[in-house]
């Protein structure tokens, strides 16, 4: 590596609101560069002082764009051939200003810049000096969050995407692709981009958190061999975020939908779009023939009779449940199997996900946290099957959008495997680990806490995973649930037992004291398994949270 210096500036993302993000962003980029990172509240005027008598306008123009206010952005010094590195790997970053003296080293290392991380970079020679911009690619793939809304197929989503890259940075007039970077750029929360949003799933981490600690992460431990476990993999952000950044990874569940749903996210990556488009087709239009009952002979003789669902007694006794809504729900499922049942084989894990996601969308609970499993039950006014045939047709341009990452920006996908197991007891035979981020489950006294599997109940015995006599040993069975069975209280330490021995004094936390005790000797086993399978100098990052942003 030539040791050329160069002055980097960052742009932030115009939409990181918390100030929690904002450390994450300057301990990220500290993790990258060994000088000090100076935070900018003023990005354009940083600009102004370089030695050049130009910078650039229109989208790159420093602060365009970006936030309105407060922290903009950071400057740090640098080796220019960091550069592919920060843009492959970033999470906060809009957009990179470069600053280096324009030597033949710097020259040279244009082409097989482009070559690895593909056109997202541009070039000024002024004065003796190049003045190079770049995009980073965690940028361009929250905004293909905002360009699936405007395209209409897989085709019309990679040529959106090609017409975003190009008024980002200056290289076309043409008024739609400008009015496309527009929107990308003044986007909201952006984190339902790619496969992160395949199911609805609550207290899942945020996708750019997660990366960013897998970088710090990664880079404090140097080169080498690193592997990432999530112990309580949940939908499987850990294992998207580490998949894009090439570290291979591993996630545990003991839910079943949970496991289901992290694979499906880690494969719908991988389609190929023309074929998954095709196959989409297919299955709505076996939904529509299962709802008009318009079935051929041959469909009618094929079809194996499904069971209707049973729901459980305990959503049954719910004041706005009966026989009647049950059948009614009872038809939507109906039809919404009937285009599961007309998918390949290589696609049914995504398309059971994304029924699990209809249903779940349509039959909202809301635990209360009382301990007694009360909850408010509501139904939303969109039937399943349009949920489900939406997010069918969304995941054709998700397809789209991961064959445009790989062949525009070369990305390549890491090895992510989603593992149905117990974070108490890990599997010998996964291995050591050298990176660890997790987020547990809370203490059974957080409201609605204990209830999150009861809460996908209609999906499981839909799916055909629980009964509705044996839905709730799921529930019992993860930690954090309200069953305290097992819950030796001479194993808990005196902090512990002061808390137990407080729920059980007062009347009405009483109910919460077993599953309390159950819940600190439980965390204790995972937290020594965690411990187990970690490589000695590993690194992990355990996230509880403290507050909730809605």
């Amino acid at each position: 590596m030539c040791r050329q210096p160069a002055r980097f500036l960052f742009q932030l993302r115009r939409n990181i609101v918390l100030e929690g993000d904002l450390q994450l962003a300057e301990l990220e980029l500290s993790a990258f560069l060994p000088g000090a990172v100076v935070g900018l509240d003023g990005l354009a005027a940083a600009a102004m002082t370089w030695p050049s008598p130009r910078t650039p306008r229109g989208f790159g123009a420093p602060g365009s764009h970006g936030r309105l206010s407060g922290r903009q952005g950071y400057a740090a010094d640098g080796l220019v051939d960091l550069l592919p590195v920060l843009i492959r790997r970033l999470s906060f970053v809009q957009r990179i200003y470069c600053l280096t003296d324009d030597t033949e080293h710097a020259r040279r290392l244009r082409a097989p810049l482009e070559q690895s991380i593909a056109p997202v970079i541009t070039w000024d020679a002024v004065g003796g000096q190049l003045v190079i911009q770049a995009i980073p690619h965690y940028a361009l793939i929250e905004f293909s969050q905002v360009v699936a809304r405007h395209s209409s197929g897989p085709a019309e989503m990679k040529r959106n995407l090609d017409a975003l890259l190009a008024a980002l940075l200056g290289r076309t007039a043409d008024r739609r692709a400008i009015q496309l970077a527009e929107q990308a750029l003044a986007a909201g929360p952006t984190t339902a981009h790619l496969s992160h949003d395949i199911h609805y799933y609550k207290a899942k981490f945020f996708p750019r958190m997660v990366r960013s600690l897998l970088n710090v992460c990664s880079l404090r431990l140097g080169p080498g061999q690193q592997r990432a476990i999530d112990s309580f993999a949940g939908s499987g952000t850990t294992l998207l975020e580490a998949s894009l950044l090439g570290i291979p990874s591993v996630g545990l569940d003991l839910d079943p939908l949970s496991v289901m749903i992290a694979r499906a996210k880690q494969e719908a990556l991988r389609l190929d779009a023309d074929d998954f488009a095709v196959q989409t087709a297919g299955v709505l239009d076996a939904i529509r023939a299962q709802r008009s009952g318009q079935l051929s002979l041959f469909d009618r003789l094929a079809a194996a009779p499904e069971e209707d669902v049973v729901f459980p007694a305990w959503l049954m006794k719910n004041r706005r449940m009966n026989a009647a809504i049950a059948a009614d729900l009872n038809r939507e499922i109906r039809a919404v199997r009937a285009g599961v049942a007309a998918g390949a084989p290589e696609i049914q894990n995504i398309l059971r996900v994304l029924m699990s996601d209809a249903i779940a969308r349509k039959i909202r609970m809301r635990f209360l946290g009382t301990g007694v499993g009360r909850f408010a039950l509501t139904f939303a006014v969109t039937s399943m099957v349009k949920h489900f045939s939406t997010a069918l047709s969304e995941y054709v341009k998700v397809a789209a959008t991961s064959e445009w990452l790989r062949e525009t920006l070369h990305m390549e996908l890491a090895e992510a495997q989603v593992v149905s197991a117990d974070a108490r007891r890990i599997p010998d035979d996964l291995g050591q680990f050298q990176i660890l981020v997790t987020s547990p489950p809370y203490l059974p006294a957080s409201s609605g806490r204990e209830s999150y599997a009861k809460a996908r109940a209609p999906s499981l015995i839909a799916l055909g995973m629980r009964r509705h006599d044996d839905v709730d040993l799921l529930v019992d069975e993860t930690i954090g649930s309200m069953d305290g069975a097992g819950a030796d209280l001479e194993h808990l330490r005196p902090e512990e037992r002061a808390v137990v021995d407080w729920l059980a004094a007062d009347e009405l936390r009483a109910i919460k004291a077993a599953p309390t005790a159950r819940y600190f000797l439980d965390m204790r086993a995972t937290f020594a398994e965690m411990r187990r399978v970690l490589s000695p100098g590993a690194l992990a990052v355990v996230v509880s949270g403290k507050q909730s942003t809605f």
